[in-house]
């Protein structure tokens, strides 16, 4: 049965306030970990310009200050669901309970002996 988690990405305390949010897109998005980024979807925005998009996004609406964004996990036990599958739960999931409110970027972590999105 898969576990979910979901952590808060606060400001950065230097720097840029969306410092952390960068952190966490670009950790999301690494190649080595998702199969040279062909596990990575967006809802909302588009792959190429996620950070920026929600940097926008968060300006627009004065709030790019104190919390980012939300980073949900979704870890599957090892041999529980192959590749496709994982992207296609964690797609729906972030389609259905996020929608066309907010903007998002996913990935499916295929380093590990248990597969993660």
């Amino acid at each position: 049965m898969a576990i979910s988690k979901i952590l808060c990405i606060k400001e950065g305390t230097t720097g840029t306030p969306g410092k952390h949010l960068k952190i966490a897109i670009d950790y999301i998005s690494k190649p080595e970990k998702t199969n040279g980024g062909s596990l990575i979807g967006t809802l909302n925005c588009q792959k190429d310009f996620v950070f920026d998009q929600m940097r926008d996004t968060k300006v627009k609406f004065d709030k790019y200050s104190k919390r980012q964004a939300y980073h949900l996990i979704i870890s599957f036990n090892e041999g529980e669901v192959d590749e496709d599958t994982a992207f296609m739960a964690v797609s729906e999931f972030a389609s259905k309970y996020l929608g066309d409110k907010y903007e998002a970027v996913y990935a499916i972590h295929n380093n590990t002996a248990h597969i993660h999105g």
